[in-house]
């Protein structure tokens, strides 16, 4: 029987002090992940830091979009280092992996991904994954989440500076409680574990949610913990209640890591609000056209990631629309709609109980 994988991904600041990478922060974590190997698990390492590294030595020269590039680029190599050498002074050999969620969604890449993956498991030897940030900078969660769920791993640990998902906000209420266990990933925990992270568009716990979503989604078991926790990874896998474990619904559908990159890359900017029969067209698999569009909630641009609903329910879908906001009220006002599709099958996933 292949030894069970476990993914494991720590963000920029659980892993830095002051602006730089942390030497005992990363030998600490290195260790862990040692003890997972050495327990007879093949642990794969997804880790943040590139960038802030990479403008310890840029200073005023990582600022911009390609300034983030270049960071990275810069200290892509420090980054790696430090967890190759925690790793071999534990007798284990670390291999760098960067690559992209485009590299995923594209058949030859993926199954190459796949394939040297596999193989580096298959030896003993730890893949230590970043996005490819000098290409595209992105979103390590998302990352996490997707090669989770390619390579059929039995859990996904985003390891933060936060204990879990709280039902409240913990900077606030002092009373703000540990949600210990969910059965699934829904819409109203999304929104109250958001919440009690300030809301959208506070960036950690927002891409953490997306990440949960894509590996519980998928039959992948995701985990979110404080990366300081002492033991946190062995107390995980021993079934200590440490942090937030949110299990696979009971039934699973295959998705492809295509459509659920684009329907949890980023958060929902609005609601599509369609006509009941969105449902069946949706159970069928098959586009949304703009005759099943009722309205539209919220400001988006074609492109941007949606909810889809049907009047009076919660989302049951969530994807990327075609048309933005003003379009489709445009289109939707005309005489004549025409069959314009405004959801493609590859560019959402279900979110009903069923799925």
């Amino acid at each position: 029987m292949q030894p069970e994988r476990i993914v494991v991904k720590i963000g920029t600041s659980s892993l830095v002090t002051d602006g730089r990478l942390d030497p005992d922060k990363a030998d600490a974590l290195a260790a862990s992940v040692a003890d997972l190997t050495h327990s007879g698990l093949r642990p794969v390492l997804v880790t943040s830091g590139a960038i802030a590294q990479g403008r310890t030595v840029l200073g005023d020269g990582g600022a911009g979009e390609e300034g983030r590039r270049l960071a990275a680029a810069v200290g892509q190599g420090p980054l790696f280092e430090a967890f190759r050498a925690g790793l071999a002074r534990r007798g284990l050999t670390a291999a760098q992996f960067l690559f992209t969620p485009l590299d995923l969604c594209d058949g030859r890449h993926r199954d190459g991904l796949r394939s040297a993956l596999d193989h580096a498991l298959d030896r003993g030897v730890v893949p230590v994954v970043n996005e490819n940030d000098a290409v595209q900078v992105g979103n390590n969660d998302i990352l996490a989440a997707l090669s989770s769920v390619l390579l059929r791993a039995r859990l996904l640990v985003l390891l933060t500076d936060v204990r879990g998902l709280y039902g409240s906000d913990p900077r606030t209420d002092p009373g703000a409680r540990l949600i210990p266990e969910a059965k699934g990933m829904t819409v109203e925990l999304e929104r109250l574990a958001g919440s009690s992270a300030g809301g959208p568009g506070t960036g950690g716990m927002v891409s953490k949610l997306g990440a949960v979503w894509i590996a519980t989604l998928a039959g992948v078991t995701a985990a979110i913990a404080g990366a300081h926790e002492p033991r946190v990874l062995s107390r995980l896998l021993g079934g200590e209640p440490v942090g937030t474990l949110v299990r696979p619904r009971d039934a699973v559908r295959e998705h492809g890591l295509e459509p659920l990159w684009r329907a949890f890359s980023a958060p929902p900017r609005g609601t599509v609000v369609c006509h009941p029969s969105a449902r069946h067209a949706m159970d069928a698999g098959r586009p949304v056209p703009l005759p099943l569009v009722a309205r539209t909630e919220g400001s988006f641009t074609a492109g941007d990631v949606v909810d889809i609903a049907v009047d009076g329910t919660p989302p049951i879908a969530r994807g990327r629309t075609r048309l933005g906001a003003l379009s489709l009220a445009e289109a939707l006002s005309a005489d004549g709609a025409d069959d314009a599709t405004v959801l493609h099958p590859s560019e959402y996933v279900s979110l009903l109980e069923a799925c």
